[in-house]
């Protein structure tokens, strides 16, 4: 079993007790005690806390060095002292590959750590041994600021350490992509490791290390509580992430976009693969705003089809790259993400065949028919404003042209307005006169407020009036500034979270074969909002 580690580090052996029972409670299976981070601890504190403890969860004892992303700055004997009068009480004792590397007398002293036991009496003649030598030696590097050019040599020598039973390899993310290094030595190696790349980009490799039985992850005890870039709380792992139902056969889907920390896609599809039970884990997929980047992700995801991902969402920027990648690729595009020249949904079947599709589309025109009752009694020809040409906008044009609306389009750059209306048979204005033209419905499609700009509009509130309906597909916040001065001036509204849930429920579709419905969905997006 992979462990889901928590790092701990009480000022007081109370507060220490209190952060471990916290941490077990939320779903640690194994406590790292970062006594580098700690006020003073004795051994006898250990030696009650290690009682008190489930024996089933294990200890590891850390000392991390300020080189290495932690805070002790003091002498490396008094460091290895320190190791040798708290190892009785712990399983796992975390040694810095360069300080394991610095002498044999370092080792030697280490090898005591690693073998002393707390007490030895006699009892009726029988020597008893108290918190006997179990202890094992994990041997760990971390690069602070860039991946290492020496990393795959420090990864060896980790390795061929015969008294290592754990590797333990950490380095930042300099972007997505350095997660599938970081999966490929879980994958390859000889021992059960930890490899983690460090920061936001990093997520994937802390969450699929359950899938590739490594030793074990690191997840923080609560937010602000981190020990290292990217570690996120254990519960949060656990609910959002599927932790526990995460194995060798988890399929893998994500939604790639930049930025994406903002997505409710991990929260919406996590939840339906718990309602269907489907074997299959989502996540978050930052790959930054060009064709090139979008590309190399790709590539390398092709290049493992042992990663087993099935599918991905896309969104800003990368709808547009989707189609080119796809169609150079050589693989199929339905038609209607075709018309549109963007693609929102990706299957890639295990046989390495990508289908790309559109959701969006449907969902917006669900949400013009369905979630704007009134809309259609407004006499013909209704006018609709539409803010934005990227891709949302691509689809909600097309549906409105479909129910024939009369569609001009403000961007902030006017040639993408320009191609998209010529595309549609549509009008296209200036941005600057978006506040002057007279419309029934406005959609906005820009990411002009969403969080955490979300104090400002894309439109000025005197330019709505009271029957307008105003359709903003921004969705975090859920009621954005443009929907507040919307409803203040008596138009009908819709929020951006239900075209959203729309088109989760078409990709889940897509993906799975089978329906969820829209409102388990929007009860989950609800309380993560």
């Amino acid at each position: 079993m992979t462990l889901l580690i928590v790092p701990v580090a009480g000022q007081t052996p109370d507060e220490l007790r209190a952060q471990v029972a916290e941490a077990i409670s939320d779903g640690a299976e194994a406590i790292e005690l970062r006594v580098d981070l700690m006020g003073e601890i004795a051994p006898d504190d250990l030696r009650a806390l290690r009682t008190s403890t489930p024996a089933a969860i294990p200890f590891i004892l850390t000392i991390r060095s300020a080189a290495e992303g932690g805070a002790w700055d003091g002498d490396d004997d008094e460091r290895v002292s320190r190791l040798i009068e708290l190892g009785p009480f712990v399983d796992y004792i975390d040694v810095e590959l360069s300080l394991w590397l610095r002498s044999a007398n370092i080792r030697q002293k280490i090898e005591l750590a690693l073998h002393r036991a707390d007490q030895i009496s006699q009892e009726e003649g029988k020597e008893v041994i108290e918190f006997a030598a179990r202890r094992k030696l994990l041997l760990s590097r971390h690069d602070l600021v860039t991946r290492s050019t020496s990393l795959h040599r420090h990864w060896l020598e980790m390795v061929d350490e015969p008294a290592c039973m754990v590797p333990k390899l950490a380095w930042p993310a300099r972007s997505i992509r350095d997660n599938f290094e970081a999966l490929e030595l879980i994958h390859s190696s000889p021992k059960r490791p930890i490899v983690i790349c460090m920061g936001t980009d990093g997520l994937a490799s802390r969450i699929l290390a359950r899938k590739f039985d490594a030793f074990g992850t690191f997840a923080a005890l609560r937010l602000g509580m981190e020990t290292a870039p990217g570690q996120i709380p254990a519960a949060e792992l656990k609910r959002r992430y599927r932790w526990d139902k995460i194995n060798r056969e988890t399929a893998v889907y994500g939604v790639i976009g930049y930025p994406v920390g903002h997505s409710l896609s991990p929260v919406v599809h996590n939840t339906a693969f718990d309602e269907l039970k489907f074997n299959a884990v989502y996540l978050p997929l930052p790959v930054t705003p060009s064709y090139e980047a979008f590309k190399a992700f790709m590539v390398e995801v092709l290049a493992r089809p042992w990663l087993d991902f099935r599918g991905f969402s896309v969104t800003l920027p990368h709808k547009e790259n989707a189609l080119r990648f796809i169609r150079e690729a050589g693989g199929a595009i339905e038609k209607d993400a075709e018309w549109l020249g963007a693609i929102n949904t990706i299957c890639l079947g295990r046989d390495g065949k990508l289908l790309g599709t559109n959701t969006d589309y449907p969902a917006a025109r669900l949400c013009l028919r369905e979630a704007l009752p009134g809309l259609e009694s407004v006499p013909h020809p209704a006018k609709a404003l539409v803010l934005g040409a990227g891709g949302i906008a691509r689809a909600v044009v097309a549906a409105l042209v479909d129910i024939q609306l009369h569609v001009t389009i403000c961007n902030r750059t006017p040639d993408r307005a320009i191609v998209l209306a010529q595309t549609f048979g549509c009008e296209h204005r200036p941005w600057e006169e978006r506040a002057r033209l007279d419309a029934n419905l406005i959609v906005n499609c820009t990411s002009v407020g969403l969080a955490p700009d979300s104090s400002v509009s894309p439109l000025p509130a005197e330019a709505l009036r009271a029957g307008q309906f105003v359709f903003d597909t921004v969705y975090r916040p859920l009621e954005t500034r443009l929907l507040r001065d919307a409803r203040a001036a008596g138009c009908h509204v819709l929020d951006g979270l239900t075209l959203f849930l729309y088109q989760a429920q078409a990709q889940l579709r897509h993906w799975t074969g089978r329906t969820v419905s829209i409102e388990l969905l929007r009860g989950a997006a609800v309380e993560a909002l």
